[in-house]
């Protein structure tokens, strides 16, 4: 099925590792024009050098979100680039750290740069003919999940946000949505390590997976890669669950 993102221009944080870099992998792999940030120079070069030479349309930076200038110096300058931008998405997380630090991460690096972005991004995005935002969330943000944290609140709030947005943004023709994951094995990332550190956690977790395995990251990209593509024009406003039946809510 073709979705229609050969040729869009778009952006994406956080591009390098995981979730993000399934995210950019899929829309290359759909023929778009994509530009990425993450925090580490090393790691974007390698990201755009390999996709490049795989003959990828894409361009990338060492970017930390959570420096407004930077932050917003990057989406212009990608947006010139490209010659401006049809799909955003705000990727980027600062993972569940806790205490006092952690809150600040959160609100700083999930939230803050999330509504930066959106903000920053809004005038290119609305010249596009079918602009679009997926803010990715977490089914931490749904129900009981861990513990008590910032990590869990600050998601919460995006789907907020991000509703919010799809109306305001509704009569200048950008959709908004969101995805929210549940417990995703990325080998280098939280659930890789769990399974290294706390092997009874983790299994403890598969157990509780109606179909005894954790999500992959490009389970979660194809839903992203969805909601952000024409064929899904008549969504706006949505939080889709990526979580293979991992919450137990009835989903009204």
């Amino acid at each position: 099925m073709d979705i229609g993102l050969k040729g869009k221009r778009v952006l994406v944080t956080g591009g390098t590792r995981g979730i993000g870099a399934a995210i950019v992998d899929g829309f290359v792999r759909e023929g778009a024009r994509v530009a990425l940030c993450a925090r580490h120079a090393e790691q974007v070069n390698q990201k755009v050098s390999a996709l490049s030479g795989e003959g990828g349309d894409v361009i990338g930076a060492a970017v930390d979100v959570s420096d407004t200038q930077a932050y917003a110096n990057w989406i212009q300058s990608s947006a010139a680039t490209l010659g401006g931008v049809d799909v955003f998405i705000p990727n980027v997380s600062a993972g569940a750290l806790s205490g006092e630090e952690g809150w600040q991460r959160a609100f700083d690096v999930d939230l803050m740069a999330t509504v930066r972005g959106c903000e920053a991004i809004l005038p290119h995005i609305a010249a596009s003919d079918d602009g679009a935002i997926v803010v990715i969330s977490s089914i931490a943000a749904l129900e009981d999940f861990g513990s008590p944290g910032a990590y869990n609140t600050v998601k919460a709030g995006l789907i907020a946000y991000a509703s919010q947005l799809g109306a305001a943004m509704a009569p200048h023709g950008v959709r908004v949505n969101c995805v929210s994951p549940g417990p995703i094995h990325v080998e280098d990332g939280f659930w890789g390590d769990i399974k290294r550190q706390q092997p009874e956690a983790y299994k403890g977790t598969v157990a509780r997976q109606p179909f005894g395995r954790l999500g992959l990251p490009s389970e979660v990209a194809n839903a992203v890669l969805f909601l952000a593509s024409p064929a899904a024009k008549w969504i706006t406003r949505t939080n889709l669950i990526v979580d293979g039946g991992f919450t137990k809510r009835i989903q009204f």
